[in-house]
């Protein structure tokens, strides 16, 4: 009998040492947890306040460009003054880095123009750029025919397209807008305009064609800008979607945009116009009308707070007019 009770509290001692011990791990892992958290809390606040004033200093940046004479200015840094003077050009500014205390920044600036402007796409534009991110062609102008009914000013139904009538806006209860977008976002409203359309991926949501994959056009596409295709900054994809470019004038002009020494960021960056561009590229004169070089009136802003192991990001476009800056869309993320 006595056995059998020191065997119990034995037991019991046991039970209670195990539940103790449980106790004392499950709060020192608590504590642990609310430290780190408030830790990455701390860096999340001086990223945010970091990519913030990335803002301002591309600001700064924009205002300097419209004065970036052929010497920097006295207690201006070299790397700055050429950055300036690049954008100057119409060249864009990726990554440019500037150290803190807190942490660093990373400010980007682009001007609108080496994008798209999707309202004023031709079809045969439209054409290109589907092919380029793998659309199949039985599909571009069922595409395009969709995007003119919802963007014109009636309600007639082209071939392929599709207006208020069509069981597609009914089912959703979506009225046709009828005029150009506002937002890149509206493009998903649009009939045929999947999220694989337009982010990438595929082929699976509306078209049943799961084995097809397309890279998207979203990335291509801006509804800022005056239609033209800026030389000195667009990149590679965007420059093959206007109509009737090749691949080896592509590789001209990107390669000479970089100036003599061929290095990019340096002070010999950009084409000074439009028409050396397309002479260095063999490409006709009567496009003229299609390209430009140094148009800042619509900028691309991106910067990036990065503090600890946290990184905070703003993605803003500004109209550029004269010296003033007026806030177009603003969006906080990576």
């Amino acid at each position: 009998m006595s056995a059998s009770r020191n065997g119990s509290a034995l037991m019991l001692a046991l039970i209670t040492i195990v539940v103790l011990s449980t106790l004392m791990v499950s709060f020192l892992f608590r504590i642990h947890l609310e430290s780190d958290l408030a830790v990455r809390a701390r860096f999340g606040m001086k990223a945010e306040h970091l990519a913030r004033g990335g803002q301002e200093y591309a600001k700064w940046m924009l205002l300097k460009s419209l004065r970036a004479g052929n010497e920097p200015e006295e207690d201006m840094e070299e790397r700055f003054f050429v950055a300036a003077k690049n954008l100057q050009q119409g060249v864009a500014i990726r990554e440019y880095e500037i150290e803190t205390r807190e942490g660093r920044i990373l400010v980007s600036i682009t001007p609108e123009t080496s994008r798209r402007n999707v309202n004023r796409l031709s079809d045969a534009d439209w054409e290109q750029m589907l092919e380029n991110t793998g659309v199949p062609s039985r599909y571009h102008a069922r595409l395009i025919a969709c995007f003119r009914d919802w963007t014109d000013g009636d309600d007639a139904t082209r071939l392929l397209g599709a207006e208020a009538d069509d069981p597609h806006y009914q089912d959703l209860e979506l009225p046709v807008k009828n005029a150009p977008i506002d937002s890149l976002s509206e493009l998903g409203m649009i009939k045929g305009f999947t999220r694989s359309i337009l982010h990438g991926g595929r082929l699976d949501q509306f078209y049943n064609e799961p084995e097809l994959q397309v890279t998207g056009i979203l990335p291509l596409l801006s509804v800022y800008g005056d239609g033209t295709v800026n030389l000195n900054s667009a990149n590679r994809e965007v420059l093959m979607t206007v109509s009737g470019i090749r691949e080896d004038q592509v590789d001209r002009l990107i390669d000479g945009r970089w100036g003599p020494d061929r290095i990019p960021g340096t002070e010999d960056d950009g084409y000074p116009n439009a028409a050396q561009a397309m002479a260095a590229a063999g490409l006709p004169a009567d496009a003229q009308s299609t390209f430009s070089t140094s148009d800042l009136s619509w900028v691309r802003v991106s910067s990036v707070g990065e503090s600890g192991p946290v990184r905070k990001g703003i993605h803003a476009v500004y109209e550029f007019s004269g010296n003033q800056l007026t806030l177009l869309s603003y969006q906080e993320g990576l």
